[in-house]
């Protein structure tokens, strides 16, 4: 792989960070404590990004914010990736139908990204927000990882830091044929779960904070042992329920993206959380077919 360059890295940092907090805007001597890079070197950065207009510069506060060249970056990524376009209304509809927020993450090398949200914010810190990342290791993401192949499957286990011939990938390998199966995961309510998104959150605010990432691997490393993702779903039994998503098929029979429901107040029995989760699968289906998209045989 080539070196990457200092100047184009610290750029996409720049607008990494901006695309995460699309409202605000920040000094230089706040994105340089932010993102920890030299005063110096980000502001020939950050002039360079606006003379292009990816970053508009406040004439009295000094502070930069996204500028108008980024929506043009915008469509025309949305006109490449058909599918999130099409997923901006269902995400819509979803989220009034089910008054809960409802996400699209992409997978994006060994990471998942938030790319779209829509329905209500959610009072407790959500795992991801719009252009933050999260490792993809057991137990997050299995809607990508259950239509992988074999070596894809070893590589997510071993990112997790399981044995792949292990009795924790074996319960692993099980879940993904279980999401397979059904179309969709349900993930359970946990305090590593609750304590992954408060990092989160202050990831959000200083994404190069080395303690808050050690605190990352740490809840990450607490949920992989935890009974997070949902094997079993019984009618009569209730559940604690924290996320449902489903994933949109690509020609290939690739997943896409793919769609979360988040924000249960309360708990639900297995119907209804079954009716919950078909709803949601039913709606990253639609996206699949509007975008010629092709279904895997779930066997």
């Amino acid at each position: 792989m080539a070196r990457p360059a200092l100047a184009a890295t610290r750029a996409v940092e720049v607008l990494g960070y901006l695309a995460a907090h699309p409202t605000e805007s920040f000094t230089l001597t706040e994105l340089s404590q932010r993102l920890d890079i030299n005063r110096a070197s980000l502001h020939a950065v950050l002039g360079t990004l606006e003379e292009a207009g990816y970053l508009a510069r406040h004439p009295v506060h000094r502070t930069y914010g996204l500028g108008p060249a980024v929506i043009a970056l915008g469509h025309a990524a949305l006109e490449r990736h058909r599918a999130l376009d099409y997923a901006r209304d269902e995400m819509r509809s979803l989220a009034a139908l089910l008054d809960l927020e409802v996400l699209a993450t992409v997978r994006v090398g060994t990471d998942m990204l938030a790319v779209g949200r829509a329905g209500p914010h959610q009072p407790a810190p959500s795992t991801l927000r719009v252009g933050q990342r999260v490792p993809l290791v057991p137990p997050l993401g299995p809607v990508f990882l259950a239509y992988a192949e074999a070596t894809a499957v070893d590589q997510w286990l071993v990112a997790g830091g399981l044995d792949p011939a292990g009795p924790e990938a074996k319960r692993y390998r099980g879940i993904l044929q279980t999401v397979r199966r059904r179309g969709f995961s349900v993930a359970l309510r946990q305090e590593a779960q609750s304590q992954l998104g408060q990092v989160m959150a202050s990831l959000a605010r200083n994404p190069r904070d080395v303690s808050l990432h050690t605190r990352l691997q740490h809840w990450l490393a607490e949920l992989e042992q935890a009974d997070y993702q949902l094997a079993d779903l019984e009618p009569g039994a209730r559940y604690d329920v924290t996320l449902v998503g489903a994933p949109v098929f690509d020609a290939r029979g690739d997943v896409a993206l793919a769609l979360w429901a988040l924000g249960f107040q309360q708990p639900l029995d297995g119907t209804a959380l079954a009716r919950c989760a078909e709803r949601v699968r039913g709606a990253a289906l639609r996206v699949t077919h509007a975008t010629h998209g092709r279904v895997p045989d779930p066997n």
